[in-house]
């Protein structure tokens, strides 16, 4: 929140692990070894600490909150946290909400701040919701590939246009985010809204889905900058390979340096930088 040209920062910590398949899937980390590095960074930079709490009456206030009714599901049937993903929202009163998962690569070049650039779009732009650099590193003529997600060239104001959203990253309107509130719930199936009432451990679907569909029903957008100066990778594959690669592959994007079958793709190409690693490397 900034009040008279200073700005205060909190960083949300989620402290529960992953369920599901995801929690079975990807290390975990321990809660200590990561308040070591968030101490570290305390000396370079000010800003406080939240970690979210999860007690059951502040789970059903919430859930009451988000989606009309007081849920006692906090995460989706993946293990991805839904509860903490829209706890961020209650505890600032903050203009702007950035979100990151802890795995998200990113370039960005000297001098340029995409997270500057999305708060002055969202100043001048009432119809964007969230902002996110462009996905994968730029091609020739500007294209992104994003297999069936369709998307929109907005050139006069140099945006990508979605109705499709994402929770691994993103810069988002707070008042803009709670207006599409309630959420519909969205279920793995028809039995799963039962097991919750009667057990409280419905399936739901993940909360980017449902964050999405309250998005295309709304005259809002998900905005990706058009921008080269600043793009990011998700990982999905994460072989002991990529591990190998891992700092070769961050030493390249911080340089802007990638393959070229890399280009217009948001997901990491595991085989693409091992190809690249073994060219310059030799």
């Amino acid at each position: 929140m900034c009040k008279r040209g200073e700005c205060s920062v909190s960083i949300v910590i989620d402290t529960k692990n992953a369920t599901g398949v995801l929690g079975n899937s990807l290390r975990q980390s321990n809660i200590s070894e990561l308040n070591q590095k968030i101490e570290a960074l305390q000396k370079q930079s000010h800003f406080n600490i939240i970690e979210t709490a999860y007690d059951t009456i502040g789970i059903k206030q919430a859930n009451k909150l988000q989606f009309g009714h007081g849920f006692s599901e906090t995460h989706c049937f993946r293990g991805y946290p839904i509860y903490g993903s829209f706890k961020q929202f209650l505890e600032t009163g903050s203009k702007y909400v950035l979100h990151l998962d802890s795995d998200m690569i990113f370039h960005e070049e000297n001098g340029f701040s995409w997270i500057q650039e999305g708060v002055k779009i969202m100043e001048e732009n009432p119809d964007i919701l969230c902002v996110l650099p462009k996905g994968g590193p730029p091609t020739n003529d500007g294209s992104l590939n994003q297999g069936t997600t369709s998307y929109q060239k907005d050139k006069k104001r140099g945006l990508y246009l979605f109705k499709n959203f994402t929770s691994r990253h993103y810069l988002i309107h707070r008042e803009r985010f709670l207006s599409l509130l309630p959420l519909k719930p969205l279920w793995l199936s028809w039995r799963e809204p039962i097991k919750s009432r009667l057990f409280g451990n419905g399936k739901m679907l993940c909360w980017e889905a449902m964050v999405e569909y309250a998005l295309v029903k709304s005259d809002m957008w998900r905005a990706d900058l058009m921008t080269d100066q600043a793009w990011s990778l998700h990982p999905g594959d994460r072989s002991e390979k990529f591990y190998r690669l891992l700092p070769f592959i961050v030493k390249e994007v911080r340089a802007g340096r990638y393959p070229f079958e890399q280009a217009g793709q948001f997901d990491l190409l595991v085989n693409a930088w091992s190809k690249n690693f073994s060219i310059f490397n030799k």
